[in-house]
């Protein structure tokens, strides 16, 4: 076959190709307006999980036409490390906990919000607002709240006074095992504690001396998890565990003897809050949104379905007292007061080292 019959034939093959992508492209063209209609009435979000329930989601898409996406994070860092690498991620509200709002809004990753579209916000507690993260709240508001103390199982405790020793002291373990925190943070600030450190001072000696007593600890430590510590209770795995309180008090619900205490010189106090990705170009539908998340039945939905506290003080009034599973505990109250809003003045990566390193030891 000589060269000029071949490149007859290549060149019929590249009109049949061209022409089969053509009718290809006119068939898909109904679709692909379509999505991009329907990408114009979305929004996405970034959260926790067991924050938002989808099927409450569905009530809003339907009186305002606007679907919603949920994505979830297993931590802020994962978060704010998805922000910085894809500043343009695809993702218009987001709720991350308080400590990354500062380095959000210095990389200029989230907007500063429209405050005469948030009417909510005089319903909120004063207490959750002017955090040293966002000062003003311009960017960020606070939606749900909780605390970070110790779990335990009342049928295995048998009375013992509930404090650090029965997750720091050897003498003190019962069972020889308990739960501990896979969170850095929490693990600094509860092992700062029982040291008694200031926890505003926590530099390379403090640290040095925390990193110890959390390797002393490996020793009776029976699992590092998040999610996992009400389980280890109901099954009487662990008698105590370092835990936030949602996750013991959904046990609490269903097992009498499941318990939950805060710590007697104050708990860690964590604010999860809503925020504006400073990409997005869905402002009007944004607002929709945060009116319906902070709405007083939304709210009150959420906490009863995952045991969280809400930040408005109406809700939070209504709240049965078994989904907070604390006696004493609400804004103004002497428990109240003496919470801990922590502030580890590190970077992500001298955190993640520490951790590390005592992982690894």
């Amino acid at each position: 076959m000589g060269a000029a019959m071949i490149f007859k034939y290549l060149v019929r093959l590249c009109m049949i190709v061209m022409w089969i992508g053509l009718i290809y492209l006119f068939l898909m063209l109904p679709y692909f307006f379509q999505n991009k209609e329907a990408d114009a009435r979305s929004l996405r979000i970034y959260t926790w999980a067991n924050r938002i329930d989808e099927s409450i989601l569905r009530d809003f898409e339907q009186k305002t036409g606007i679907k919603v996406y949920l994505n979830y994070f297993e931590s802020a860092e994962e978060l704010l490390t998805k922000l910085e690498v894809m500043p343009f991620m695809d993702c218009d509200l987001m709720m991350p906990s308080g400590y990354v709002i500062k380095p959000m809004i210095q990389a200029g990753l989230i907007k500063k919000l429209d405050r005469s579209r948030c009417p909510f916000i005089k319903k909120i507690y004063p207490q959750f607002l002017n955090t040293p993260a966002d000062p003003d709240n311009q960017y960020s508001l606070p939606l749900y709240w909780d605390v970070f103390g110790i779990g335990y199982n009342a049928h295995m405790v048998h009375g013992q006074k509930i404090d650090l020793n029965l997750l720091f002291d050897q003498n003190s373990i019962i069972d020889n095992e308990v739960g501990m925190t896979d969170e850095p943070r929490e693990a600094i600030f509860l092992t700062a504690q029982y040291l008694g450190l200031n926890l505003d001072r926590l530099g390379s000696q403090e640290l040095k001396k925390i990193r110890h007593v959390l390797r002393a600890q490996k020793a009776w430590v029976g699992a590092y998890s998040d999610s996992q510590q009400g389980y280890f209770l109901a099954s009487e795995t662990f008698a105590v565990v370092a835990s936030d309180r949602e996750i013991v008090c959904k046990q609490m619900l269903n097992h009498d003897f499941v318990k939950f205490a805060l710590l007697p010189a104050g708990s860690m106090l964590r604010i999860d809050s809503v925020v504006i990705n400073a990409a997005t170009k869905k402002d009007d539908m944004v607002y929709q949104l945060l009116d319906y998340l902070f709405s007083h039945e939304v709210l009150l939905g959420h906490a009863q379905q995952f045991c969280i506290l809400p930040a408005t003080k109406e809700t939070f009034q209504d709240l049965d007292q078994k989904y907070i599973g604390v006696s004493d505990l609400y804004p103004g109250s002497t428990e109240f007061n003496k919470l801990i809003l922590f502030n580890l003045d590190l970077t992500q990566k001298e955190i993640n080292d520490f951790w590390i390193r005592f992982k690894a030891s």
